[in-house]
């Protein structure tokens, strides 16, 4: 695996409950869940003759100064968080607090499509 993250800096596990920046009343830590694992796409892909995926990398928004994509956890630099609101934020901006108290079948699950998703390298639109 290329591109792996120092273990001090692994994110954390999905199912994590973080605290990352202040509720909307700017009063208390905003409070999410960890759903998956995000990192930069360091260069644009050589598309050769796929023109339609060239059209769509292009259509990827552009997120702090760069593409995201999902990865797997050991790549990871960026979290995808979903509370009231969703957010995507660096690893090392979020405060783990404690695990959802799921059934340990519906934890393993979420982990598996957020795996599923990383090992696919989709890309945020």
């Amino acid at each position: 695996m290329s591109n792996l993250i120092p273990a001090e800096i692994l994110a954390p596990e999905v199912g994590a409950l973080v605290n990352y920046g202040t509720d909307s009343f700017g009063k208390e830590p905003g409070r999410y869940r960890v759903t998956g694992y995000l990192c930069r796409v360091e260069s644009k892909p050589d598309f050769g003759d796929d023109f339609l995926g060239e059209i769509l990398f292009d259509s990827c928004r552009d997120f702090q100064g760069g593409k995201m994509r999902y990865c797997l956890r050991e790549q990871a630099t960026h979290v995808t968080l979903t509370g009231i609101a969703g957010a995507i934020v660096p690893i090392e901006e979020c405060t783990v607090t404690g695990m959802v108290p799921w059934p340990d079948e519906l934890l393993k699950e979420a982990r598996e499509k957020a795996r599923r998703k990383g090992e696919r390298g989709e890309m945020l639109f």
